[in-house]
């Protein structure tokens, strides 16, 4: 009988070691295939303000003004806006980011001033804009001699599209306003060229390059301040969405001929970067506002009347840049 109960004993420790072991291996089996799921994952996805993405998709917050219609005069001019956000998904490979006229210095000191503050976010945005497969394109109008055979300017030299530029004059500047527009007041008096110093800085060319705080990767960016070439080169590629940022908001964004404007009339799905542009606006001109509220009631012309924007956080996750003396008030 002893014998008998030594024999069971043995029997049954060795039955909850295997049990135990079999336990270990399953566990381990486990958090193996825990890690590597999960590593998977990460690769793949981009955790970004909550919301998973493809690590080549950013989400964008569309801001536009709505007009609100007048149910008892549904034809009169509307006077009352409402501020509308969209939420899209894009693909990096769809889309392109325009700098414009980012450029060293300016004729204008406190023009030139603004654009030195505003580069580094400016960078850091296309730093991460990269990294997501979006195609950069620094576009410094009348400094393309600076990037001369450089790989990014040879990389879209020449492209054209006779039949495209004869329809849409691309290469020329957008004068006027698009049917958006009909019947809109622009919100600004630049007329004296909207240099906000006193007494103002005498106007004429002084720039040769853009700033070099805004780096430029010659593998991957582009360099043209031609319409044709920047829209004939979407095309080929099939880059459907456009983020213009730079400046001046209301002369150079909106009516190059690789401007918002212009872009518009391409078919492009364009935005403004509301944060990272600038006005040439005097505040002792009309509407007699700040230099930064002059600023704001261009952008807000644009969501109106032109294209929606948006900011730096999609792309960053971060606040929204400011310009110092116009931070938020907390």
């Amino acid at each position: 009988m002893k014998k008998f109960n030594q024999t069971l004993i043995e029997k049954i420790s060795l039955r909850t070691l295997c049990n135990i072991e079999i336990k270990d291996i399953m566990l381990t089996v486990f958090f193996a295939l825990t890690i590597f799921v999960t590593q998977n994952l990460t690769n793949d996805l981009i955790a970004g303000n909550g919301q998973n993405l493809l690590a080549d998709e950013v989400k964008v917050h569309l801001q536009k003004r709505v007009a609100k219609i007048d149910a008892n005069n549904p034809d009169a001019k509307p006077t009352e806006f409402e501020i509308e956000i969209k939420e899209e998904t894009w693909k990096g490979e769809e889309t392109a980011i325009i700098i414009c006229d980012m450029w060293n210095k300016h004729w204008c000191k406190g023009a030139t001033s603004r654009v030195g503050e505003m580069a580094p976010k400016m960078n850091e945005v296309l730093k991460a804009a990269r990294k997501k497969n979006i195609t950069i394109i620094h576009a410094p109008s009348e400094c393309l001699n600076t990037y001369k055979n450089t790989p990014a300017r040879k990389r879209i030299e020449g492209k054209h599209d006779a039949e495209f530029e004869k329809k849409y004059k691309s290469n020329k500047w957008f004068n006027g306003n698009l049917p958006t527009e009909k019947g809109a007041v622009w919100p600004i008096d630049q007329t004296d060229g909207g240099c906000d110093c006193e007494p103002q800085c005498k106007q004429g060319r002084a720039w040769n390059s853009q700033i070099d705080i805004l780096e430029i990767d010659q593998d991957k960016d582009l360099i043209s301040d031609s319409g044709t070439e920047i829209i004939t080169y979407m095309r080929e590629k099939g880059i459907k969405n456009v983020i213009l940022m730079g400046v001046h908001t209301n002369m150079c964004v909106i009516g190059r001929p690789f401007g918002l404007r212009k872009m518009v009339t391409y078919g492009q799905n364009v935005v403004l970067m509301r944060d990272l542009t600038d006005t040439m606006y005097n505040s002792r001109k009309k509407p007699f506002v700040s230099h930064f509220k002059g600023t704001e009631l261009v952008v807000e012309y644009i969501e109106k009347y032109v294209a929606p924007s948006i900011t730096s956080t999609d792309l960053l996750g971060e606040k929204p840049f400011a310009f110092k003396g116009n931070e938020p008030k907390k």
